[in-house]
């Protein structure tokens, strides 16, 4: 099945206005197409991986960020279901550290970055330094910026300095040889309130309830506006961020592996060519399996 990937990607040619985006798509898929898709998607994702890590040259780094309950790690589990372990990287962005905070805010990102030859998955990320902390801008006050003692320190510049910085980590590792995919899994607030009671009603799943996630929800618009403004300000060609429609967790998932897939294409990666001493060595192996008893 061809899936229009393109419709969901942003790159800066032209401006998003979330209110016009899909939650849900036009056309779902069932269950079992989405898992031939994802598993055909896989299956290719996994050998790609294997001629970059063979060759050395290049990584990917995979961008996730979205709403509580709107499917980040079921979609995260999928699209690595069949990568070697050792191809690929997870990390997991919460509150900075006492350490982490007493650095530049892409300190601990730049650590996390996937070496060359391995896919790198960032479930939340450093856009987290310009969505809570705007909406809970006292959260900057934890980390001892100069010059910012109060909230009322930190002005509309500030936000701009951080869009820049974005821009500019994101631009030096892409040249570095780094592919970077930036998912926003755009689920509306009626189906993140469908998955929260479910995960409350249901005693297998109270392990996924956090509070935290229903008091969010009174700054929904607010946060809605700092994704429209954090895509805007960072979505480049060599940076793109696609927003996929999340309420339909079958299609969403056969989106984002297809995605991947197209953009690791695009790379045109292949098996390093042998050196010319590997000939001697193979038949110098030949000879030695030859004496064994």
């Amino acid at each position: 099945m061809k899936m229009n990937t393109k419709a969901y990607r942003y790159d800066g040619k032209t401006d998003l206005n979330l209110k016009n985006c899909l939650t849900t798509p036009e056309e779902t898929i069932s269950k079992k197409e989405s898992k031939k898709i994802i598993e055909d998607n896989v299956e290719e994702i996994a050998e790609m991986q294997e001629m970059m890590f063979a060759s050395g040259s290049n990584a990917v780094l995979v961008v996730f960020q979205a709403m509580d309950a709107a499917g980040k790690d079921g979609t995260l589990k999928r699209l690595l279901s069949g990568v070697n372990p050792q191809g690929c990287t997870i990390s997991n962005f919460r509150k900075p550290t006492p350490v982490e905070a007493a650095h530049d805010f892409l300190w601990r990102i730049s650590n996390k970055l996937p070496q060359r030859g391995l896919i790198g998955v960032f479930n939340r990320s450093h856009y987290e330094e310009v969505l809570v902390t705007r909406v809970h801008p006292s959260f900057i006050l934890y980390q001892n910026i100069p010059g910012i003692e109060k909230v009322e320190d930190i002005t509309p510049s500030f936000w701009q300095h951080r869009y820049e910085a974005i821009r500019g980590f994101e631009r030096n590792i892409a040249k570095s040889g780094t592919k970077i995919i930036k998912f926003f899994l755009n689920v509306s607030k009626e189906e993140q309130k469908r998955r929260l009671l479910d995960r409350m009603n249901t005693p297998d799943k109270h392990w996924k309830f956090n509070l935290t996630d229903v008091k969010e929800r009174a700054h929904w618009s607010v946060y809605m506006d700092c994704y429209q403004e954090a895509i805007n300000k960072t979505a480049k060609d060599h940076a793109p961020w696609y927003v996929i429609p999340a309420d339909d967790k079958n299609t969403m998932r056969a989106l984002v592996t297809t995605i991947v897939r197209e953009q690791m294409e695009e790379m045109n990666l292949k098996f390093p060519s042998s050196a010319t001493s590997i000939k001697e060595d193979i038949a110098e192996g030949r000879r030695l399996f030859g004496e064994e008893s």
